[in-house]
């Protein structure tokens, strides 16, 4: 029986990783009409189910170069305590990431969601036995941790399949989760009735 190896490729390789952007100094030109107004993307904005929670404003007096802006495919990835994969699965206008965060953004001939997938599931693994401050509370990865990732090079056809059943596994997840809290509201308002009633023929 002849035994397929599998080939694998660095993170580097096939995706660029990229730094969000810094909290006091930044690339970019000045601006001199005053202050301009983005949106921005923090790591406790990232959800459990594939989502982003909610979008704060960062104003700037200088111009953020293109490679800040979040662009439908990116991945997010918390530095500090990574436990998620975040894919952008649509067009973000105007909307940057923090310094909290990397953007994994992958190049051609790899599957988005594939990539997404194994960074949350088999990568985060790999990452934190390669993180900095293992034995502290807060940990943090960095940028060169993630470039050395090994990554399955499978048939793009097979990445699809993954990725897409991934991004479908995070859709039943948070169905579920909207079911259980509906039957624990049902319960409350069935007991809260009985109570109501119990009280009433006192």
């Amino acid at each position: 029986m002849k035994i397929t190896t599998i080939k694998k490729v660095k993170l580097k390789k096939i995706a660029d990783i990229l730094n969000g952007v810094p909290d006091v100094r930044q690339p970019g030109k000045a601006n001199t009409t005053g202050e301009i107004t983005y949106n921005f993307i923090q790591p406790n904005h990232l959800g459990i189910f594939n989502d982003i929670q909610c979008i704060s404003e960062i104003k700037r007096h200088t111009s953020v170069d293109d490679s800040y802006f979040v662009r439908k495919n990116d991945i997010l990835l918390k530095r500090l305590n990574p436990d998620i994969a975040t894919l952008i699965i649509e067009d973000m206008s105007n909307t940057v990431f923090s310094s909290n965060l990397f953007v994994i953004r992958v190049l051609k001939d790899y599957y988005p969601a594939y990539i997404a997938c194994l960074l949350e599931n088999q990568g985060m693994t790999w990452i934190n036995s390669n993180i900095v401050g293992s034995v502290a509370a807060i940990k943090s990865i960095s940028a060169k941790a993630l470039a050395a990732l090994d990554i399955p090079s499978v048939d793009y056809d097979k990445q699809k399949a993954i990725g897409q059943m991934w991004l479908l596994y995070k859709k039943r997840k948070k169905l579920l989760e909207n079911m259980i809290e509906e039957d624990q509201r049902l319960m409350a308002a069935v007991i809260n009735s009985i109570t109501a009633s119990a009280e009433e023929e006192k």
